[in-house]
C-alpha cells in the first residue's frame, strides 16, 4: 500500500493511535474533526488494508521480568529461498525472539532476542542458534541502555525533512 492512499485524516488517525491505541472512538472523533461514525469507519478502513496491523501494549521489558536485550546478526550456511524459509519458520516458533529481519549486507538476518540473564542467553544461544537453525556464523551485541526506542512512524512530517 503506497501513503498516497492515506489523506490527511487518516494520518491524524493512524498519528494518534500510535500515541495511544486505546483511544476512545468518540475523543478521536473530536481530534480528527470526524463525526464519531465516520471516525469509526475510517479506522474501519484502516485495519481492512492493513494499515493497522494490531493493537497491542508495550510492556517494558526490564519491569516484567526480561531485563537481557541480545542483537544478533547471523549468517545461514545456505542462503537458498527454502533454507531461508525454514529458517524463519524456526525463528518464528521461538518467543524469545521479539524481532527477526532479512537484511542485505555482511549477514543475512538480524535478530533482537530477550532473555532474563546472561546465562538464560548463553543457554538459549547454545541450544537455539548455530547447528539447530543451521548457522554460519553468528554474532550477538548485549544491549547495555536504550537510547531511543518507539514503535511510531512519522507519519505526519514532511518529505525531505
Amino acid at each position: 500500500m503506497a501513503d498516497m492512499t492515506l489523506d490527511r485524516i487518516d494520518q491524524l488517525i493512524l498519528a494518534a493511535m500510535q500515541e495511544d491505541a486505546s483511544i476512545q472512538n468518540q475523543v478521536l472523533a473530536e481530534q480528527v474533526n470526524l463525526s464519531a461514525s465516520a471516525c469509526l469507519k475510517r479506522v474501519r478502513r484502516l485495519r481492512d488494508i492493513g494499515a493497522i496491523r494490531q493493537q497491542v501494549a508495550l510492556l517494558d521489558h526490564e519491569k516484567v521480568g526480561w531485563p537481557i536485550l541480545v542483537i544478533v546478526r547471523a549468517t545461514l550456511k545456505d542462503t537458498s529461498r527454502g533454507a531461508n524459509q525454514a529458517f524463519e519458520r524456526k525463528v518464528k516458533a521461538l518467543p524469545e525472539v521479539l524481532q527477526c529481519y532479512c537484511v542485505a549486507g555482511e549477514t543475512d538476518f538480524v535478530l533482537v532476542i530477550c532473555a532474563r540473564s546472561l546465562p538464560e542467553y548463553q543457554e538459549f544461544a547454545q541450544q537455539q542458534l548455530g547447528d539447530a537453525l543451521d548457522l554460519e556464523s553468528y554474532s550477538s551485541d548485549i544491549v547495555l541502555s536504550t537510547t531511543k526506542f518507539s514503535t511510531q512512524l512519522p507519519l505526519m512530517r514532511k518529505p525531505g525533512r
